[in-house]
This record gives structure tokens, C-alpha cells and sequence, in this order.
């Protein structure tokens, strides 16, 4: 970690994705993660933060040592997949 998080959700921030975006100030953006294996990053700035979005989602799918994390993430990557390919109705 690089001293920011897991402050989002605090004064119990548990498991999982927190994203903060601004709505007044759009250049400032910050995000963490954190993973029952013990697994935690955070970023801050858009860029960065898109990053570790991407980096969250990769570490549950396929580097998680848990099994009952990496089974669900697939399940949820599955699913996404599906939704993104089905054809739109008119």
C-alpha cells in the first residue's frame, strides 16, 4: 500500500473494491482494495485508479489463493462476459 488506504469505508473499511470519484474536482480520483488473502493496494489519480480496477479484478480471478474468491470472480467474470456479448434488442 502507498499510505492512502484503506481510509474509503473507514472506521471499518472490511473486503472488497472502494472507488472515490469527485464531482466537483474530476482530476482528483483515488481507490483501494483489499482481499481476505491479505492482498491490498490503493491508487490515486484516474489513470492509476483505472489500473488497479483492472488489477483487482485479475488478482481475484486468477492469483487469489483462496478458491471460494477465485470461483466466484469467475462466476462474475462469466457473467459479465455474457452481458457484454448478447446481442441489443431494438
Amino acid at each position: 500500500m502507498n499510505g492512502l488506504g484503506p481510509t474509503i469505508g473507514n472506521p471499518h473499511p472490511g473486503y472488497g473494491l472502494r472507488v472515490r470519484l469527485d464531482s466537483k474536482a474530476k482530476d482528483l480520483a483515488a481507490a483501494d482494495f483489499w482481499c481476505p488473502c491479505g492482498h491490498a493496494e490503493d491508487a490515486v489519480g484516474h489513470a492509476e485508479v483505472e489500473a488497479l480496477v483492472i488489477r483487482y479484478g485479475r488478482h481475484r480471478r486468477d492469483a487469489c489463493p483462496n478458491p471460494e474468491i477465485r470461483a466466484a470472480a469467475a462466476r462474475q467474470y462469466a457473467a459479465l462476459q455474457h452481458s457484454m456479448s448478447k446481442r441489443k434488442r431494438k
